[in-house]
C-alpha cells in the first residue's frame, strides 16, 4: 500500500469523521453560494463529509497529487474542484476568493506557517473565516472515546495517529501561532477543544473593511 492510499484509508476509519465534524459546524451558518477551500485535503475525506452542507460551495487543494488522485476516486467529488498548489505555499487563486478556508492537521506541520497564511488572508473575502483543526498531543483521552476506539476493528490507526502528531501538537498549542496572526491581522480570534481534548478547532475571523 502506497503512502496515498495509507492515508486514504486513515481518512476513512470510523474514528477520523469523528475527529473532522466540528471543523463543519463553523460552516453550517454561511450563506447558499458560500465558497470554502480545505487546504491541505489530502484524500479528501472532510470535502466528503462537507457534501452534508450543500449550500457550501466547495473546492479542495493540496501539494501531493497522489492524495489528489485518492480524492477524486470518492464518488461524492466528482464534481468538486481539486488544485494541485506549489510547495512554496503560494495558493494559485485570485483576491478575495474564499468565504472560508480550512486546514486540517495542516499548520502545526509547516517549520514556518506564516507565507501560507499569508496567502490564505489575501484568498480569505471580507468576514471570512480561517479554520484551523489541529491535534493537541494530549496523552490522556477520555475514557469514552477509548470504549468507541476499541469496539471499531478498523480504527487501530488512531493509535499510530496520536503517536505521529502528539510532539507537532504540544508545540503548536503552546506557540500559539493562529491567535498572534489573529492580533496582527486585528481579527477575531475564538479556539475550542474537541474530540475529547486530543484536537482544537481554531477559528480566525476577518472583518468587514468599513
Amino acid at each position: 500500500m502506497n503512502s496515498a492510499r495509507f492515508f486514504r484509508y486513515v481518512q476513512d476509519a470510523p474514528w477520523y469523521a469523528h475527529f473532522l465534524q466540528p471543523v463543519l459546524d463553523p460552516l453550517r451558518p454561511f450563506p447558499p453560494g458560500a465558497a470554502i477551500l480545505d487546504v491541505g485535503t489530502g484524500a479528501g475525506k472532510l470535502l466528503e463529509m462537507g457534501q452534508a452542507l450543500p449550500h457550501l460551495r466547495w473546492a479542495g487543494a493540496d501539494v501531493d497529487a497522489n492524495m489528489l488522485a485518492q480524492a477524486r476516486k470518492r464518488p461524492s467529488l466528482h464534481h468538486v474542484p481539486l488544485h494541485h498548489l506549489p510547495a512554496d505555499g503560494r495558493l494559485p487563486f485570485p483576491d478575495a476568493a474564499f468565504d472560508a478556508l480550512t486546514f486540517c492537521s495542516v499548520l502545526f506541520l509547516l517549520p514556518d506557517p506564516a507565507p501560507l497564511l499569508a496567502e490564505a488572508w489575501r484568498v480569505l473575502r471580507p468576514n471570512g473565516r480561517l479554520i484551523a483543526l489541529t491535534p493537541t498531543g494530549s496523552s490522556q483521552p477520555a475514557p469514552a472515546l477509548m470504549r468507541h476506539i476499541g469496539r471499531r476493528p478498523r480504527n487501530w490507526s488512531f493509535f499510530l495517529w496520536r503517536r505521529a502528531t502528539a510532539a507537532n501538537g504540544r508545540r503548536w498549542a503552546q506557540q500559539a501561532r493562529l491567535a498572534a496572526f489573529a492580533r496582527q491581522q486585528h481579527a477575531a480570534y475564538t479556539a475550542r477543544a474537541v474530540f475529547h481534548g486530543l484536537a482544537a478547532v481554531e477559528c480566525v475571523a476577518r472583518k468587514d473593511p468599513s
